[in-house]
């Protein structure tokens, strides 16, 4: 995968938000030289990671933070657990005001939600064959105001852990969207994961209260 400019601001952004958390577990010394070394780490996840369409995939914001995470995963497992490293990504992702900000503009219930889902499921089938690394997904029930049912039948995360070699770490990755989905006042039941072995993953998105 080539290396863009939304490529390099990803992790400009991010490094900002888990330093924050990482200060807890590592002297400013060795946060510095680990943050070093996970900005390295992604690039070259990137650079020997399949395209996945660069710009024109909608979902490459989602895909760049799980790159980030996965390489600062592999920096960090000397000393936290997964336990801790999940804990750590909580915490950054509820204090990362950016995104808070923009996910309480989004209305996952809303018709126009679901066509930008729409429209990109048709983008994915479209170049399956261009790009066979990349999520697969569909939206269901979309007469139902109350609910926003989407179902992946590929997920372009999951490819990248078993790729890198954490396949333990896709779970983790999962776990973010409940967090995510929260601050769209929206609540997220999911009883399948292709990252636990199902044929699929089978949002059920709902508004919270």
């Amino acid at each position: 995968m080539k290396l863009t400019i939304m490529t390099y601001v990803y992790p400009m952004i991010l490094s900002k938000v888990v330093k924050e958390q990482l200060i807890k577990y590592y002297s400013e010394d060795n946060l510095d030289y680990l943050l070093k070394n996970t900005g390295n780490e992604y690039k070259e996840i990137l650079r020997r990671s399949p395209d996945i369409g660069g710009n024109k995939n909608s979902f490459m914001g989602t895909f760049l933070m799980g790159v980030y995470l996965v390489a600062l995963y592999k920096n960090t497992k000397d000393k936290l657990s997964l336990d801790d490293f999940d804990l750590l990504v909580a915490d950054g992702l509820r204090s990362f005001k950016f995104m808070k900000k923009q996910m309480k503009k989004e209305d996952l219930l809303s018709i126009e939600y679901k066509n930008k889902i729409k429209l990109a499921g048709k983008w994915f089938k479209k170049n399956e064959d261009k790009y066979p690394d990349n999520w697969q997904v569909e939206v269901r029930q979309e007469e139902n105001t109350e609910l926003t049912n989407i179902v992946f039948t590929k997920c372009a995360l999951c490819v990248l852990c078993k790729n890198e070699g954490v396949g333990e770490f896709i779970s983790s990755l999962c776990a973010t969207d409940y967090i995510t989905m929260s601050f769209s006042n929206c609540n997220l039941y999911r009883p399948t994961t292709l990252g636990k072995g199902d044929s699929c993953c089978d949002f059920y998105i709902t508004r919270l209260g």
